[in-house]
């Protein structure tokens, strides 16, 4: 019995083991992509403004405006304008 037991608790942990690193990897292939995609924004607007809101960022890669500003804060290749809050820039 107490063998099935500690099989059973092993089990579980396993389970919970490998969707914690399916849930890791997720986020973290997401994040990319999002990166990814506003960094290409960037790239490909570059024009007079150097800085970009979180709107235009929004509506040319249809992220939302949440994930954006996330994004932009967790990215190490954007920044934020130091004048105003929701506006970013390539470092």
């Amino acid at each position: 019995m107490n063998q099935e037991i500690f099989i059973g608790i092993i089990v579980a942990i396993g389970i919970a083991v490998l969707l914690g690193i399916k849930s890791w990897g997720h986020r973290v292939l997401t994040f990319k992509m999002d990166e990814s995609s506003i960094l290409k924004f960037f790239k490909e607007s570059s024009g007079d403004f150097k800085f970009r809101s979180t709107e235009a960022i929004s509506a040319g890669t249809n992220i939302s405006t949440r994930r954006v500003s996330s994004v932009c804060i967790k990215s190490k290749s954007i920044q934020r304008n130091a004048r105003e809050k929701e506006s970013w820039c390539l470092k």
